[in-house]
């Protein structure tokens, strides 16, 4: 062999490794998946000075709470300040409002949930990011008047990349780390090995512990009605984890999975128990949006549901599709959840949130919603 020969076999075979790697990556983030558009009917866009890639309902109040910021101004490096908004779906012209007075200063919220204590009051947990801070949870409590307002910042070393939260008492939460605390080498594993590096952390009003590890990007939570279910989205284990929830000391076992076509990101479950996904069927598109606005990125919304009195067993899981978009009518879709026979869907990047009518044959008693 020349010493030329010698010298390019190493090379060919890094090439190989390398292509072999971008491939299998692009096989798992759905690149060479044939996706069918599932019609939505009467969608209207809601304005919104920033995108809401998270958003809680006050079915009560007939509202949904939003986590705006201009997302993509983020990621131009633009000092970008967000806000808590509210969507009024009681009036047909939804018009949007500020939901909070008296935000910290370089507020950049994330991902929140509401929570409703024993007297009635309303809370807020929001996650959010300041620059070149540590990462906080603001929580706010809401005033007769229904504005919220901060009442605490909780910091902790455990939050090292929170992204989820689930509030379960006045102090209490669980919030999922997406990222874990090991730097730029720990997120290319994560990505390119799909090793499991996220954490789950429990703050017990006193004291923040991890109760759950080796998760694979946890980019949203919700929890069952009972609160003894905690539904975990691993995103680049295109799954969801579920956890049996121990409503006494807060610790979690892992019942089982539920796999999903599609990378999961935020988690919404509806007064029936029914867990509502949203998913990035092309994970690569969804990187390519980011860079490029003008190249979409598909979103779907999912629905998973159990119906243990089936007379068949097949009939006792459900997973069904609700919306995909290729996305022409809305890209990086993040958070989707059913109201009045409406689906309201938020994305990581539009200034928007996207309303459709739900399909006629998804009855409001099965979704949750008003009627």
């Amino acid at each position: 062999m020349s010493r030329l020969g010698r010298y390019a076999w190493p090379s060919v075979i890094i090439l190989l490794v390398v292509t072999g790697f971008f491939i299998d990556f692009m096989r798992f983030g759905g690149q060479f998946r044939d996706l069918t558009p599932l019609p939505a009917t009467l969608c209207r866009n809601v304005a919104l000075p920033g995108s809401a890639e998270d958003l809680q309902l006050d079915r009560g109040r007939g509202l949904a709470y939003l986590s705006v910021l201009d997302r993509r101004g983020l990621v131009e490096g633009l000092p970008v300040t967000g806000q808590l908004m509210q969507l009024d779906l009681n009036n047909t012209a939804m018009p949007v409002t500020n939901a909070a007075l008296s935000l910290p200063a370089n507020f950049r919220p994330h991902g929140m949930s509401l929570y409703r204590m024993g007297d009635g009051a309303q809370r807020l947990f929001v996650i959010s990011h300041p620059p070149e801070a540590p990462h906080t949870i603001e929580v706010l409590e809401q005033r007769s008047n229904g504005i919220f307002q901060p009442v605490e910042t909780i910091l902790n070393e455990l939050l090292v990349s929170p992204n989820a939260i689930v509030g379960v008492g006045p102090r209490q939460f669980y919030a999922a780390n997406d990222k874990g605390d090991g730097g730029l080498l720990t997120r290319l594993r994560q990505l390119l090995f799909r090793e499991g590096f996220s954490t789950i952390v429990y703050f017990d009003g006193e004291q923040m512990r991890i109760v759950a590890s080796g998760l694979k990007s946890a980019s949203g939570m919700a929890m069952s009605p009972d609160g003894l279910t905690l539904y975990v989205a691993e995103t680049f284990g295109r799954r969801i984890a579920i956890f049996d929830r121990n409503s006494s000391s807060g610790n979690l076992r892992l019942r089982e999975y539920l796999e999903i076509d599609g990378a999961p990101d935020n988690l919404q479950v509806d007064p029936e128990g029914a867990l509502w996904i949203a998913a990035h069927p092309k994970l690569l598109d969804l990187v390519r949006h980011f860079a490029d606005r003008e190249h979409p990125a598909p979103t779907r919304i999912i629905r998973y549901r159990t119906r243990p009195d089936a007379p068949l067993v097949d009939d006792r899981v459900e997973i069904r599709d609700m919306f995909l978009d290729l996305g022409q009518s809305v890209s990086a879709g993040s958070v989707g959840t059913p109201f009045g026979g409406q689906l309201l869907i938020g994305s990581i990047t539009e200034p928007k949130v996207l309303t459709c009518r739900l399909p006629d044959n998804v009855r409001p008693e099965n979704t949750g919603v008003a009627p």
